[in-house]
């Protein structure tokens, strides 16, 4: 069995608890156009050329699971010492969880704490399988309007609550993550529905950032312009720091 995979990011800080190695799979069924890892969009193996180097190449690797395990558990040392572990990113890691879920079990057998890092809006079934054996959830919060939500990102608002109904009835809810940009999720009404799902489902905490253009390269490199962003105001970051940290739930600002 394989899975496609875009790279594999050692001593990660930011993807879950302690020090990670971060697996990018290839693949997405969203269209954000503010996306950091254009290259994980399409499964397909995605050609870029560095314009400085001239260097060319493919982003995407089939790599066997027995390989990819090796590689996992090579920081095992590493895991032991803060709860660390593996996180499976993307892309939408969620589309390729029935080809990952032998390497899950070997996984859980080795006692290694395992997070996933998803937008949610994939098959219920495909939560299902994952709920057996993820550890941490990172869960984004985007667009909220269930039109607005289908025109901007072609998500499917009804199926991320349908899929947040089911984590939460087993309590498996751990991080909620949003992405702030100007011209979409942080605009009144977003906010506002933003607010009313974190007093509906409880978390351990929830992380905002803002969207920056350190991407610009990624883009340029497989010939996709980046769309650029407003600037946003600092007070605007603290404004719903504060409406979220109101609601007693633990807030932080990060960087990504």
């Amino acid at each position: 069995m394989k899975v496609r995979v875009s790279n594999i990011q050692r001593f990660s800080l930011h993807d879950g608890p302690g020090i990670r190695t971060t697996v990018f799979l290839k693949g997405c069924n969203l269209r954000c156009p503010w996306c950091a890892n254009p290259e994980n969009i399409d499964f397909e193996k995605t050609k870029f050329t560095n314009k400085t180097t001239k260097e060319s190449g493919f982003f995407g690797q089939d790599i066997e699971l027995m390989d990819l395990y090796s590689e996992i558990i090579k920081d095992k040392l590493y895991y032991k010492v803060n709860n660390g572990g593996v996180t499976f990113s993307g892309g939408e890691p969620l589309l390729q969880i029935k080809q990952l879920e032998p390497l899950l079990i070997k996984l859980k057998q080795e006692k290694i704490n395992i997070c996933i890092e998803t937008a949610l809006q994939v098959p219920t079934d495909f939560v299902k399988i994952a709920a057996k054996y993820i550890d941490e959830f990172i869960i984004d919060i985007k667009i909220l309007d269930k039109d607005e939500c289908k025109k901007v990102i072609n998500g499917n608002i009804d199926l991320y609550f349908k899929n947040l109904d089911f984590l939460s009835k087993n309590d498996q809810i751990n991080i909620f993550r949003i992405p702030l940009i100007e011209e979409y999720t942080l605009k009144k009404h977003n906010i506002e529905k933003i607010i009313d799902l974190l007093n509906k489902y409880k978390c351990k905490k929830v992380e905002i950032f803002k969207i920056h253009n350190l991407a610009e390269s990624k883009y340029d490199s497989i010939g996709k312009e980046m769309i650029k962003f407003s600037e946003i105001e600092s007070k605007k970051i603290e404004d719903v720091y504060n409406k979220i940290k109101a609601l007693n739930v633990n807030v932080d600002i990060i960087k990504l």
